[in-house]
């Protein structure tokens, strides 16, 4: 599996749930797919001490990967999310054909 990944973990502030459902299927993946990041699995962790969701984007190559994360609108679209979310954190990783965290 060639390109990257972003590795992108928060937990949703469940008083806003039906919102950060509406704004992420809405607004926030085709924003995160206009600057040339796909989604692919999405996981919800169901106990213990981990983020409660993991979202996982990727990029074909570095180029891509660079200009999606350092432009701008990434930043105008982490802002937007901290409306619905708390400890918002991302990581950038080679893609693997595995779990990754």
């Amino acid at each position: 599996m060639d390109g990257y990944k972003v590795l992108v973990t928060y937990n949703f502030l469940t008083h806003r749930e039906l919102e950060y459902r509406r704004f992420m299927i809405q607004q926030w993946i085709p924003a995160m797919q206009a600057l040339g990041l796909e989604p692919g699995e999405v996981l919800h962790t169901l106990w213990g001490d981990y983020p409660a969701r993991m979202l996982v984007l990727y990029a074909r190559d570095y180029e891509t990967l660079v200009n999606a994360v350092r432009g701008e609108e990434w930043q105008y679209w982490r802002q937007q999310m901290r409306g619905y979310v708390r400890d918002l954190r991302y990581r950038i990783v080679p893609a693997r054909p595995w779990l990754q965290y």
